[in-house]
């Protein structure tokens, strides 16, 4: 496959960076993507992999039985697990169907993924910080707005609207807390029961960053500087 060949691809799978003529075998079409150094081409590895989804029940990498890095040399098989913890991070973030988190976490399984840099991937994309792939730096700001803008993006009805603001919410909320803070947090706002370690973790954690947050000069130091 050539270059040209993988860019009209990547358009059949919603990431249109030139045209779209055709898709191609969704595999196929990832497993040269592996192979690409650009950082505009591989960030948008999450996308065609979850487009790819949607419009196949299954991939032919699901459906081997055999070990996804034995089919690539070593280098692409440690950057093809971390494309895939990066795509399982942003379905988790952007709150899509549990269905596509699965079929993400058994090809992470089934790609020899060792320990887990699932909390390293949350800083890094609380915080707006490149994350590297096989040695290429990746930009999760660019990652974030590549997959809301060709995966989640609906046609505009009120209640695509809501959903939208939403995941903007939850985007912002990731930017300050932690995974564990928000599921306190959101207890704590629907008035859930917490258990003893919940709320001595709110009062000594949470509490402190809500303070921050509701402090009027804050708010005034961060618009004047937006």
């Amino acid at each position: 496959m050539t270059q040209q060949d993988l860019l009209d691809s990547l358009s059949g799978y919603g990431y249109p960076l030139v045209s779209r003529r055709f898709a191609g075998d969704p595999t196929e079409v990832l497993e040269n993507l592996l192979r690409q150094s650009d950082p505009r081409l591989l960030e948008g590895f999450p996308v065609v992999l979850v487009n790819a989804m949607k419009e196949k029940e299954t991939l032919s990498w699901e459906r081997s039985r055999e070990d996804l890095r034995r089919k690539l040399p070593a280098a692409l098989g440690e950057k093809l697990r971390m494309l895939l913890e990066m795509t399982g991070h942003l379905v988790r973030l952007f709150g899509l169907e549990q269905k596509y988190s699965d079929r993400t976490e058994k090809l992470l399984h089934r790609s020899g993924a060792g320990k887990q840099t699932a909390e390293v991937l949350e800083r890094a994309f609380a915080r707006s910080e490149t994350v590297s792939a096989g040695g290429t730096e990746l930009s999760t700001q660019r990652l974030k707005e590549n997959f809301k803008n060709y995966v989640v993006q609906e046609p505009d009805t009120r209640a695509v609207c809501k959903k939208k603001q939403e995941m903007e919410y939850e985007l912002l909320l990731s930017e300050i807390f932690t995974a564990r803070q928000k599921e306190v947090l959101k207890k704590r706002l629907a008035g859930k029961a917490m258990t003893k370690t919940e709320k001595e973790y709110f009062y000594r954690v949470v509490k402190k960053r809500l303070k921050a947050l509701a402090h009027e000069d804050l708010h005034q130091m961060a618009k004047a500087l937006l």
